[in-house]
Formats: C-alpha cells, structure tokens, sequence
C-alpha cells in the first residue's frame, strides 16, 4: 500500500471525521486533555494505545486527533467478522482498517503492524476487547511484542472517560447531550524493555507498564 492515501480517500475521510466531528462535538460534549502530546501532522512510526470502553472510541481517536487530508495513513484493527460483509469490508480498508482474529495468537496481523509502524499511526487498545464496567484490564501480550519489534518513534497513552454513555453497548443510535473526556498522555519511554530477550515475559511485561500509563491519565 502506498505511504499516503491519496487525494480521492482523503476526501472520503474529510467527509466521515465531519461526520463524527457532529456527533462528538456539537451532539455532544467532548473535552480534549493534552492536545500538545497528539501525532503533529505527517508524523509516521506513532502508535497511540487506549482503553477500551466503547465500539466509538477509535472513531472519537480519530475526531480528536486525525488531521483533514493526512499525508499518512492512521491504521486501526477491527475484528475479522466484519470483513466477512462486502460492504463493510471496502469502508473499513478505505480507512485503514484491517482484520484482526480475537482471542487467538494472531502473528500475521502482528507481523502487519510491525510493518505498519515504519511508516503510519497505528490506533489499538491493548485489552483486546472492551470493558464490560468502565474498569481498566490487562493488556494482551500481542500488544507489547507488536511494540518490541517494532520500536516505534512514539507510544502514547490515551484514557477514554464517558465515551460509553455515547452509544451504549447494544445499542444502535448515538444517545445526545453526553460529555466525555478523552485524555492524550506524554510518550512512554520503553527503552528499557526494549533491552530484554524477545520473549512472551518481556511481551506482558510491556504492555502491563503501557497500561499503567494509561490508568495515570
């Protein structure tokens, strides 16, 4: 895939960041903590690691910290069930979605993101699946091998808070009037891990202290 999206899919991005600019910010009410620690436009080799709590959180990732007409691609995972549906297999890949298979070793798609890395942002939660009460869980292990392989030029946690009062889980329609805080923390220096031996330890060990970034924002 070629370094940038191009002028067309731009275009078709412009067109779905507006749409969850409206329902976040104008629907809703969005408060943006540490805007200076967000991606600056055309930076590559950045993976920015939230939890999760929401079906919507990457898309409010997205509305808060994706430039218009971005000269990089932002990568997300999304579960491979979805790609099985014609229609939405071609809207996830036009944004940079790929499929991941939950709950299993998945070392194609880590091997993926590794290569990602060199030359996107990649957007991932590090629990694998969303909380069911709001409660920070243990990251997956995929998650700190992805990082030490890949050793990218920025990790940086971010803390959803309230974006599950948006679009409650099993429901379809966004609710309205809501307030939510989505918090950018400084970047995580893993220089130290990435010293250890390439092991699934070092992998949890990884991820466990990314995760406690993400439980001081």
């Amino acid at each position: 895939m070629k370094r940038g999206p191009g002028f067309i899919l731009n275009v078709w991005h412009l067109l779905g960041l507006g749409f969850w600019h409206f329902i976040f910010k104008w629907l809703n009410r969005v408060e943006v903590v540490g805007g200076e620690h967000i991606p600056k436009r055309g930076e590559e080799g950045v993976m920015l690691l939230y939890n999760h709590i929401s079906a919507v959180d990457p898309f409010l990732v997205g509305a808060t910290a994706m430039p218009f007409f971005s000269p990089v691609w932002w990568r997300a995972p999304a579960k491979e069930e979805l790609f099985n549906i014609p229609i939405i297999r071609g809207i996830l890949a036009s944004w940079g979605a790929f499929p991941v298979r939950r709950g299993k070793r998945d070392l194609e798609s880590i091997r993926k993101m590794v290569e990602m890395l060199s030359h996107s942002v990649v957007v991932i939660a590090p629990e694998g699946k969303r909380s069911d009460d709001g409660q920070l869980q243990r990251g997956r292990a995929g998650v700190g091998k992805i990082l030490h392989e890949a050793r990218p030029q920025k990790v940086i946690p971010v803390r959803m808070r309230g974006v599950e009062t948006i679009l409650p889980r099993g429901t379809i329609l966004p609710r309205l009037g809501r307030r939510t805080t989505i918090t950018y923390g400084p970047p995580i220096d893993l220089t130290h891990y990435y010293n250890l031996p390439d092991s699934v330890e070092t992998s949890q060990q990884i991820v466990d202290f990314v995760m406690q970034e993400i439980a001081k924002l």
